[in-house]
């Protein structure tokens, strides 16, 4: 099934949201060894969480295009698993969900890119 173009948008709005929540987490985090980040998938009611190292996120986010999600809450028609791990698998977006996540990341919009 497609997922129609203004629900690619608010999901890829909602992956955005999570990941500034995320982000505020990895901040709080300190030294913890594997801190717990929200699942950063398109389904706007999921509140499962992930184990993650921050070196595991900070890899992640190396990209505006990619988010670490639990197994199976992919949505193959904005994204594409590129990563599969024990804990979790990495997605990547394209088409005008990449673009919306991309024009969205507060990384992207503090750097000089």
């Amino acid at each position: 099934m497609s997922v129609p173009q203004n629900q690619a948008r608010k999901a890829a709005q909602n992956q955005a949201l999570i990941r500034q929540v995320n982000e505020r987490i990895e901040e709080v985090a300190g030294d913890a060894w594997r801190p717990e980040f929200l699942c950063e998938c398109a389904d706007s009611e999921c509140i499962e969480t992930l184990e993650l190292s921050i070196g595991e996120y900070e890899a992640i986010r190396s990209s505006s295009l990619r988010f670490p999600i639990k197994p199976g809450h992919d949505f193959p028609d904005i994204e594409r698993v590129v990563e599969e791990h024990d804990r979790y698998v990495v997605v990547e977006k394209f088409g005008e969900a990449a673009e919306v996540v991309r024009a969205l990341d507060p990384r992207r919009a503090n750097s000089s890119n």
